[in-house]
């Protein structure tokens, strides 16, 4: 009777897990450097950071954020956008495009938006911000 072990099954379970783990490793490591390798801030990040500074700050009445005040300047407040990105802000209401700032947005699914509601003249309005 032999004291050995199956060595030969043993051998080859650990060979499997180890091979998954590197094939995992090498598959997924990727996904979490890329976010960070172009050097650009997140599109979303972005959108909704100028949405916010736009309904609170910069173009709301002091002290009462959501609403804007009259009359409305979009060329006043500086859009803070990184160098290599664009920007749109543009304000709608229920009869339509009130105000618009920046080039028209492509069509493609290459754009990120973040829109707020806010108060305009009295009315509900659509602020909605669109970074590419």
């Amino acid at each position: 009777m032999s004291e050995r072990a199956q060595t030969t099954i043993d051998f080859a379970v650990g060979a499997s897990v180890f091979l998954l783990t590197v094939a995992f490793a090498f598959s997924f490591v990727p996904g979490l450097i890329t976010p960070f390798a172009s050097g650009q801030e997140s599109a979303p990040a972005v959108s909704n950071r100028v949405a916010d500074d736009l309904v609170q700050q910069d173009l709301a009445v002091e002290g009462d954020p959501y609403t804007l005040r009259e009359p409305l300047n979009f060329d006043g407040p500086t859009l803070d956008v990184p160098p290599l990105m664009d920007a749109n802000v543009t304000l709608t209401n229920e009869s339509g495009r009130i105000a618009s700032r920046g080039p028209t947005p492509p069509s493609d699914a290459s754009t990120s938006g973040a829109w707020r509601v806010v108060s305009y003249q009295g009315d509900h309005a659509d602020l909605r911000v669109t970074v590419w």
